[in-house]
Formats: structure tokens, C-alpha cells, sequence
């Protein structure tokens, strides 16, 4: 699939995501109260390789709220200039609220799933999810500025998905592409040691979003053998609109990952790379050439070609083509409900 194959598939999951995010069950999510308020009751256990995970996140369990305490004392708490503060609070609340959408997810495949070995590794996710979020939470808090609104895109691909029914499809948008670019992103802030604290944390959630790509890849191809073909393409047609407006929300992330020293165009790439192979781990869609969500090779000329109108180099004059698509991405994120 072409760039602008990409793009075009992109205008249609903007307009089926924006209609979903605006009317379907999850319209008000995320509560920004959660933001301060209490914390939801911890979702419950519902209750091969796939057990091994159950296993490895029982072994691997570390305590949030401890290791956030002792890293906070150790460092001496924040040291970190307001300019940067406000960009990483961008990046991490979408981060956050990913993990909550991750959390609510995780327990709908921990009491849906019909394999059994399936199920205990969702419900061991459970807990790590709920973790994850409120370290962030906690960290967030701790940054002492404003929490922006959710990006617009983001909200709409997580709302879409949260709305829908089908396991196979939360599978491979949560479990691949939103826990692959999250996994990359985690990288990307942990190889820069950013900040000390965060430092601390990132590894821990590293290694547990590891065991969560794995259920995806595991469990999904015995998902696929019982679908036909039609089921599949439907699957990949709303993974791709999800993953789409997901990378929008990323790349529109750009100017606060430059305020971090990062170069956004190496982390879309890291971010590609890492669900790349993710997606290469599962092959064809059987019967067929076709890759289960068309990613294009972060290496080839191509995909710097999209970079180039994605994400043009600084001091570059983009052409009027380019200047229009990013107007257009602007122009439909005031359009998306917040």
C-alpha cells in the first residue's frame, strides 16, 4: 500500500472515528477527573507460552507506589525547567490515558477471551495496566503544570476502539500497534535519560508491555484461523483507521519531543520500526499478500518520502501540497469531539 493509499485510508477512518467518538458508548471517556479524584476499584482477575506470561508477570510484579516514592526521594524529587516539564506532560498524557484505555481493555479480554492460557495472560495485564496508569498519574502529577486536553485524534481512534465488540480487533490495535508505539516511545524517552525519576520507572513498564505484545502475537493467529476472509480484511480495515489517527496524535507531538532535544522524525521512525515487526511476526493475511495492517518499511525510499510530507525538515519550504495536509490534519482535530 502506498503513502497515499495510507493517507486516503486515514481521511476514512477520521470521518467513521470521529462519528463513533462523538455518538458511540464511550463519548465521555476519558474522565479528566481521574486525573485528581479517586482511583477506580482495581479490575479483578476473571478468572504453553501464553501461561508463561501469566507466570512472568507474577514473578515480575513491582510495587507502584513504592518505586515511584523511592525514585522521587532519590533524585530529589523533579529537576526538570518548566518548558520541558510542559512538553514531556504532553507526551505522557497521552501515554496515561493510553494505559487506562489499556486497563479497560485488558479486563474485557480477560473475561471474553475463550483460551483459557489467553485469559491468564490478559488478567496478569490487568494489573499492570492499572499500575502503569497511576505511576503515570502520580508522575504527572508531580510535574506541577497544566494537564492538557487529550489530543483530539487520539481520543477518537481510543474511544472507536473502546466501542467496539470485537476481541480480535482490540487484540491487534491494543495489544500491536498502540502497545508497539507505546513500547517505542518508553524507549525513546528511556535511551535519552530525559529525567532521573521517570528513568526509574520506565524499564519496569518496558518489560511489562513486552508481555503484553507478546499475547497479541500468540493468540492472534489462532483467532484468525477460525475467521474467513471477509472478517480478517474488516479487522485490518479498522486496526489501520485506529492505528492512523493514533500516529496523527504522535505526530502532532512533534514541537514537544524537539523541546525534549529529540528528533520527531526519529522517533516516528522508532515507532514504525518497532510495530513493523510486529506486524511481520504475523504474516499474510492467509489467503493472500497482503500484511494485516500495511505499514511501509522504515527503511526504503518510500517511507522517507512520507516522512518528508509528514514531517518535513526544519529549514525545508514545504510545498503547498504539504502545507495543505497539515492544515487539514489541524482543521480536523478542532473538528473531533473532545
Amino acid at each position: 500500500m502506498s503513502g497515499l493509499q495510507i493517507l486516503g485510508a486515514t481521511l476514512w477512518g477520521f470521518f467513521t472515528g470521529a462519528f463513533v467518538a462523538r455518538f458511540g458508548r464511550f463519548r465521555r471517556w476519558p474522565s479528566r477527573a481521574l486525573v485528581l479524584d479517586e482511583p477506580l476499584a482495581l479490575a479483578e482477575e476473571r478468572t504453553s507460552r501464553l501461561r508463561r506470561i501469566y507466570a512472568n508477570a507474577t514473578r515480575d510484579s513491582w510495587d507502584g507506589e513504592q518505586t515511584f516514592r523511592e525514585a522521587v526521594q532519590k533524585h530529589g524529587g523533579i529537576q526538570l525547567e518548566r518548558e520541558k516539564r510542559e512538553a514531556l506532560v504532553q507526551i505522557l498524557n497521552v501515554l496515561m490515558w493510553g494505559e487506562l484505555a489499556a486497563w479497560y481493555i485488558s479486563a474485557e479480554l480477560a473475561e471474553g477471551l475463550d483460551d483459557a492460557d489467553a485469559r491468564l495472560a490478559a488478567s496478569s495485564q490487568v494489573f499492570d495496566e492499572a499500575r502503569h496508569f497511576y505511576v503515570l498519574r502520580d508522575y504527572v502529577a508531580l510535574l506541577h503544570v497544566p494537564v492538557p486536553p487529550l489530543d483530539a485524534y487520539f481520543n477518537t481512534g481510543v474511544r472507536q476502539l473502546l466501542s467496539s465488540r470485537d476481541l480480535t480487533l482490540k487484540l491487534m490495535a491494543m495489544q500491536l500497534l498502540a502497545e508497539g508505539a507505546a513500547t517505542a516511545i518508553f524507549r525513546t524517552l528511556l535511551k535519552a535519560d530525559v529525567e532521573p525519576v521517570l528513568s526509574e520507572l520506565l524499564p519496569l513498564i518496558e518489560k511489562d508491555e513486552a508481555r503484553h505484545v507478546g499475547l497479541g502475537v500468540m493468540h492472534l493467529p489462532e483467532r484468525f484461523k477460525r475467521m474467513n476472509l471477509r472478517q480478517m480484511k474488516k479487522v485490518r480495515r479498522m486496526a489501520l483507521s485506529v492505528g492512523n489517527l493514533i500516529g496523527a496524535a504522535n505526530l502532532r507531538n512533534a514541537d514537544a519531543y524537539r523541546v525534549l532535544g529529540f528528533d520527531p522524525r526519529e522517533v516516528n521512525r522508532n515507532i514504525d520500526r518497532v510495530v513493523y515487526e510486529l506486524i511481520q511476526k504475523l504474516g499474510p493475511i492467509p489467503g493472500t499478500e497482503a500484511g494485516f495492517i500495511p505499514v511501509i518499511e522504515p527503511t526504503g525510499p518510500e517511507y522517507e518520502r512520507l516522512q518528508d510530507i509528514l514531517l518535513p525538515q526544519p529549514g525545508t519550504k514545504p510545498s503547498w501540497g504539504v502545507r495543505l495536509i497539515h492544515r487539514t490534519i489541524d482543521a480536523g482535530a478542532r473538528l473531533l469531539p473532545s
